[in-house]
C-alpha cells in the first residue's frame, strides 16, 4: 500500500505548529500589502513562544490605520518583506501552519512568498474553525473565543498579541483533542469537510537555504516599546466590529447565530450606522479590487459578489441599498 503523502499520519501533539498573523493595508493581496508579521510556535515539550515579529514596509501608503493603528511613519524605517523573508521562512520551516482566520492570512502569505519566488503551499489549518470541529461552539472572532475558553487576550490588534493568544488557545484545543481521542491530522480532517484540509497532503516548508534566502535579523517590533494599555473607545469599537465582520465573511456563508452575534456587537458597542456602512463598503470594495486585478470579472466572481452583498445586507447594510 502506498504511503500517505503530507501530514495525515503526523501526530498533532508531536508536530511543531507555527501560528501566523498579518496586519495588512486591506483585504486584497496584490492591491494590498503586509504591514506586520508575527509567528508564535508550539513545539513538543515547550511552552508557546514568540518566534518572529516585525513591522514591514509595504512600499505603498498605509491604509486602514483605524483598524490596526499602524501609520506611514511607523513603517518608514521598517524592513521590506524581501529583507526579512529568510528569517520568516526559517520560523515556519518544518511546521504545520495555523492562523485564526486562515483563509485571510494564507492569501497574503502565498502572495508575499510568491513575489520572492517561493511557490510552495505548506500544510495549514484554521483555529477559528476548531470550535465547530471539536463541537465547542460556532466560529467567532478571536476575542470571543478567548473569553469563552478563559484565555488571556490583550485585544489591541497587534499581531504579536494575536498570535500569542492564538497559541494559548491552541494549547487548550490540544487538551480537547486528546480527550476526544483525535491523535493525527488525518483524524482531524475526517471530522468535517473544510477546504484547508486539502493542504494536509503537502509537506511543511523547507529551510530558507533551499529557496536561496539569506538571514537578515533586522526587525522593528511594536511590542519592544511600551504599548499603551488604554485605547480610544471609538477605535476599539471599530476594530472589534471589523474583526467580527471578517470572521463571518470568511466563507461567504452567514448562519443565524453569526448574524445575531454581529448585530449584538454593533448594538453593544453602539457603532453609528455611518461607520457600519463605511466598514461594509470597505469589505465590498476590497473584494471587487481583488477580482478585477486581472482586468476581467467572470461569472463565478459575479456570483461571489452577489452572495457577499446578500451577507452584508443581512448584517445591516450593503452597497446599493
Amino acid at each position: 500500500m502506498a504511503a500517505i503523502k503530507g501530514i495525515y499520519d503526523h501526530k498533532i501533539s508531536e508536530t511543531p505548529i507555527a501560528i501566523v498573523d498579518f496586519e495588512t493595508t486591506g483585504l486584497s493581496p496584490g492591491m494590498d500589502r503586509v504591514l506586520e508579521i508575527s509567528v508564535a510556535k508550539l513545539e513538543p515539550g515547550r511552552k508557546p513562544y514568540l518566534a518572529f515579529d516585525t513591522l514591514v514596509n509595504p512600499q505603498r501608503p498605509v491604509a486602514a490605520t483605524e483598524i490596526h493603528g499602524i501609520t506611514d511613519e511607523d513603517v518608514a524605517d521598517a524592513p521590506l518583506f524581501c529583507d526579512i523573508a529568510g528569517d520568516f521562512v526559517d520560523a515556519l520551516s518544518g511546521c504545520v501552519l495555523a492562523a485564526y482566520n486562515v483563509y485571510f492570512d494564507m492569501k497574503f502569505l502565498n502572495y508575499e512568498l510568491s513575489r520572492i519566488g517561493v511557490d510552495v503551499l505548506p500544510p495549514h489549518f484554521c483555529l477559528m474553525y476548531m470550535r465547530p470541529l471539536l463541537d465547542l461552539g460556532c466560529r467567532c472572532n478571536l476575542g470571543q473565543a478567548c473569553r469563552d475558553h478563559r484565555i488571556e487576550y490583550n485585544d489591541a490588534h497587534i499581531a504579536a498579541h494575536d498570535v500569542q493568544a492564538s497559541a494559548r488557545l491552541m494549547e487548550y484545543y490540544n487538551k480537547v483533542l486528546a480527550e476526544q481521542h483525535i491523535i493525527t491530522f488525518g483524524q482531524l480532517s475526517r471530522r468535517k469537510n473544510y477546504k484547508f484540509f486539502n493542504s494536509f497532503m503537502n509537506d511543511p516548508l523547507s529551510g530558507p537555504s533551499v529557496f536561496q534566502l539569506k538571514p537578515c535579523r533586522r526587525r522593528k517590533s511594536r511590542i519592544t516599546a511600551e504599548t499603551p494599555t488604554l485605547m480610544d473607545p471609538v477605535k476599539q469599537a471599530i476594530q472589534e466590529y471589523w474583526e467580527g465582520l471578517r470572521t463571518v465573511l470568511a466563507d461567504l456563508e452567514i448562519t443565524g447565530v453569526e448574524q445575531a452575534a454581529i448585530i449584538e456587537i454593533r448594538s453593544r458597542l453602539q457603532i453609528p450606522k455611518e461607520q457600519v456602512r463605511m466598514l461594509h463598503a470597505k469589505a465590498f470594495a476590497s473584494v471587487i479590487c481583488q477580482f478585477i486585478e486581472d482586468k476581467q470579472l467572470d461569472d463565478k466572481e459575479v456570483d461571489k459578489l452577489r452572495i457577499l452583498s446578500q451577507c452584508l445586507s443581512k448584517l445591516g447594510w450593503a452597497p446599493g441599498e
